[in-house]
């Protein structure tokens, strides 16, 4: 495998003084009919392309068409190819193109504007197993790097790129000891691009579900570097949904309270183990649940609904007998385990946590609050913030989660997309 710091010598701008980005200090304003053309890699079942596009309906909510085309998207996953190539109504006319990245001609890839990339977490994720750049797949940046050179040798160069990671990649760190997103801002400075980075926590932006996720954006120097308030403007713009000011509609009860009848996968969900299904079972449920579901339908305040409406449960509510040994040692013993909350099952009047692509009860809050299983596919979809009428066909029920698990949420894509907009546009 090839060292992480290998490339950019491979591919050095001295030795290409071609490349790069130069147009002084005047800041350019396009004209406001302009459309951004996106190639995105790593796309996964679409959650970014999809707020990047715009053109969909959450909750009731119209979230417009931006400026922003994606025209070429790319995924190794053959579930992730089948639900994005199944969702032609929001993606146009192109194809996922599933391949190994690595194989991929890039001469072949079409003129862009921006890059859009998601680029594969797991090297980086508190859920995984942490090896960073000593996993092939944390060297997986270097394919957008390379991109992005090949953009910079035509006559229609890149204006920028959006890169999107997990919290976790903030403490990997090269063998220098440069953290990975310091290390990335380096390099795409190199080639011209001002580069600054924000971890976000996408129930600030609309979606009901508290996930941080760190975005990378890079632009061309003459317009300037990315301004993350942005973002803020726009949820107030648009009168989003937010957990510091308006976190009504991003509770668990209001986001399960009106899933229409007909919505399909609306049942649809994955049994547990039996190990599984027994923790679950002996856990026991939250206090509220259809009555209270009712109230969040008709939009009670939370204060009016019941004392006990935050009240989640987990492992911890269980009796110590009926734990394994395993369960019954940590018990014991939490500070050791740094008190891990095992089996997390978020009440009706909580913001849900972040659904991982393993779909886990272990690992993450997946556990409905008062039915004793798994949320449905149409339910971590919405936790997701995809719309009703996206669908996720799948082979194995278990690909349905991991693709859902593994997606930027739609919404929060869309709110990046057009607070990068207004500042192109100068709105």
């Amino acid at each position: 495998m090839k060292s992480f710091t290998n490339t950019i010598s491979e591919l050095s701008l001295a030795e290409e003084p071609q490349i790069g980005l130069s147009f002084g200090s005047s800041k350019q304003v396009f004209q406001k009919n302009k459309t951004f053309k996106v190639v995105s890699l790593f796309s996964g079942c679409g959650g970014l392309d999809l707020g990047f596009n715009g053109g969909f309906n959450f909750r009731g909510k119209d979230f417009k068409k931006n400026k922003f085309k994606v025209e070429f998207a790319n995924d190794i996953d053959t579930g992730a190819e089948l639900v994005y190539n199944s969702n032609k109504s929001f993606f146009g006319k192109h194809n996922l193109m599933k391949d190994d990245i690595k194989n991929i001609d890039f001469k072949t890839i079409p003129d862009f504007d921006f890059l859009i990339a998601g680029f594969p977490c797991q090297p980086f994720s508190n859920a995984g197993l942490r090896k960073g750049i000593n996993d092939e797949r944390g060297s997986l940046f270097e394919e957008c790097e390379k991109l992005l050179i090949e953009g910079l040798r035509r006559p229609n160069k890149p204006k920028g790129f959006i890169f999107e990671n997990v919290k976790g990649i903030m403490s990997s760190k090269m063998p220098d000891g440069t953290s990975i997103p310091d290390e990335i801002v380096k390099r795409c400075e190199k080639l011209g691009f001002k580069t600054n980075y924000k971890l976000c926590k996408t129930s600030d932006f609309g979606v009901p579900t508290n996930r941080q996720r760190l975005i990378i954006v890079g632009l061309r120097e003459d317009l300037d570097y990315f301004n993350y308030s942005l973002m803020d403007e726009v949820v107030y713009e648009y009168n989003l949904p937010n957990e510091k000011y308006n976190p009504y509609e991003l509770y668990l009860g209001s986001v399960l309270s009106d899933i229409p009848k007909d919505a399909t996968q609306r049942k649809e969900y994955w049994k547990y183990s039996p190990g599984g299904q027994f923790m679950v079972d002996k856990i026991g449920s939250c206090k509220d649940g259809k009555e209270a579901l009712k109230k969040f339908k008709n939009k009670v305040p939370l204060s009016k609904i019941s004392k006990t409406i935050t009240e989640g449960r987990s492992w911890k509510n269980m009796n110590p007998d009926d734990m394994n040994e395993r369960f019954r040692k940590i018990w014991d013993n939490p500070q050791i385990y740094r008190a891990p909350n095992f089996y997390r099952r978020f009440a009706l009047g909580e913001i849900n946590g972040t659904i991982t692509a393993s779909a886990q009860p272990e690992n993450c809050g997946i556990t409905h609050p008062f039915e004793n299983r798994r949320f449905s596919i149409r339910e971590i979809a919405r936790i997701q913030s995809f719309p009703d009428d996206f669908d996720f066909p799948y082979t194995t029920i278990a690909n349905a989660y991991k693709v859902i698990g593994n997606a930027v949420p739609p919404v929060f894509a869309w709110v990046l997309a057009r607070a990068l907009q207004k500042q192109l546009l100068n709105e």
